[in-house]
């Protein structure tokens, strides 16, 4: 081994070291972008040789530059944020549509209930007195007009949840898409021994950001791609540089959007059911939840209309002629609760329970004592134990809901935590870095000198 080895070995060490410096710029450079993993410069003693007969050492290569990645780490978040992703959606929207049920802040549906029926009892004291049957007929007005507003918050709510599914299903084809092409990035520039270690970062944070969105799965691939299915039906979302897609379709209902795949290399739609993740919890508020405090509403509306008309129907008016329906019997739900448009007059209110004492208040005494009778949910309570009941449940919803939500994202912060202590930069360490880097460098650059003044001597001897 001579001078010349000598001098090469300098020279490689002075072209490692300069990538070693350049691997660390690129990590200081990045320590504020999202999802980048800090690499590092992996080296490995170059592959000796032998000079009479001795081995003797060539230098240093680099074997690889790899970046600090956790894949149970990466497995951990999607699981959470996916979590987080259907409980912070759910929670937002009931903390929405919650002031809808404040009983306490203003007078509601509840407070509606109870006037009504007060202003019977306020009848009984008076029968006959007009200004008496026209504050009846205004607390009815007053209670049709907070069941509509009720159901109109509740059915405009579901219909925002609806319309939320179409920029909802575009932007999570946009990300399948995304990912799709990073992935066929990162195979071509591996296949030809390039480093994509970016590119991998990049496809990593955009499926964190898919599982938000929706429930997966994924499997990492050894060309470097990542294959990713649908958890809630198994479908294939993304199969290498290939991506699945999500499309709306009206095909059961026509107010309602159906959610349909097409997997990662298939040709036809199928529907699916999206139970996880925002999409899911965006179908569940549509389909279910908001639906069911809804239904409740309804009920109570139905009830109320059935009860009062058959107790009306039982009395006589002014003029002695038999009760007619008091709210609209045709109505089947709180949007169309109404009173009665053939009741055009305070006279056709049926307060007595016969026909020839127009003063009589037996009848209005029964419609007043409706409202502390055990009508609802099987005759266990009244009507407005049974809105109180629906008023306490979307509070606990909403209660629950934001403890949920506040769990998921300290447990989602803590995994990011680790994962930021494992893949994230720290400049303290990189600077580190540079400094061993640059001693290196000057040594290396300090052995060719070396080897060039010896290389000098030797020449100047000969001559």
């Amino acid at each position: 081994m001579g001078l010349s080895a000598a001098m090469e070995i300098g020279k490689n060490g002075l072209n490692i070291y300069r990538v070693a410096q350049e691997v660390t710029g690129e990590n200081i450079a990045n320590v504020n972008t999202p999802g980048y993993s800090r690499q590092r410069v992996l080296l490995e003693t170059a592959p000796p040789v032998t000079a009479n007969g001795f081995p003797l050492g060539t230098g240093v290569h680099i074997a690889s530059v790899e970046r600090y990645y956790d894949g149970l780490l990466q497995q951990q978040l999607i699981n959470a944020q996916t979590t987080q992703g259907y409980d912070t959606t759910k929670s937002t929207v009931l903390q929405q549509i919650e002031p809808t049920f404040n009983e306490v802040a203003q007078d509601g549906l509840g407070a509606a209930i109870s006037d009504y029926f007060g202003a019977w009892q306020d009848l009984t004291l008076n029968p006959a007195g007009s200004a008496e049957r026209q504050v009846v007929l205004s607390r009815a007005q007053i209670l049709t007009d907070n069941f509509h507003s009720v159901s109109k918050a509740l059915n405009d709510s579901i219909s925002i949840q609806n319309d939320t599914l179409v920029p909802l299903t575009n932007d999570i084809n946009a990300t399948l898409k995304n990912i799709a092409q990073l992935n066929s990035q990162i195979r071509t520039t591996e296949l030809v021994s390039g480093n994509a270690n970016e590119i991998r970062d990049q496809r990593d944070q955009l499926v964190r950001d898919l599982s938000l969105q929706i429930g997966i799965t994924y499997t990492e691939n050894s060309d470097g791609t990542t294959d990713i299915k649908f958890a809630d039906s198994g479908d294939a979302l993304v199969t290498g540089s290939t991506a699945g897609t999500f499309s709306l379709d009206k095909i059961t209902d026509p107010n309602k959007y159906t959610v349909l795949l097409t997997p990662a290399g298939g040709t036809a739609a199928a529907t699916v059911a999206p139970v996880t993740g925002q999409l899911g919890a965006t179908v569940a508020l549509r389909d279910t939840i908001i639906p069911g405090y809804l239904q409740q509403v309804n009920d109570l509306a139905t009830t109320i209309t059935s009860q009062v008309n058959s107790q009306h129907k039982l009395g006589f008016d002014l003029t002695g002629t038999g009760g007619i329906d008091f709210f609209d019997a045709t109505a089947t739900d709180a949007a169309t609760f109404k009173i009665n448009p053939f009741l055009t007059s305070t006279n056709q209110i049926a307060a007595a329970s016969n026909a020839l004492l127009t003063g009589d208040n037996s009848n209005a005494l029964q419609m007043a004592q409706l409202q502390n009778q055990k009508l609802m949910t099987g005759s266990t309570s009244t009507f407005n134990s049974y809105f109180d009941s629906l008023v306490s449940q979307v509070g606990l919803d909403v209660s629950s809901s934001k403890n949920t939500e506040a769990q998921d994202i300290a447990f989602t912060r803590q995994l990011t935590t680790l994962r930021d202590s494992n893949s994230g930069v720290s400049l303290d360490e990189e600077l580190t870095n540079m400094i061993k880097y640059q001693r290196s460098y000057q040594a290396s650059a300090k052995l060719i000198t070396t080897a060039t003044e010896m290389m000098d001597t030797v020449i100047n001897m000969v001559r």
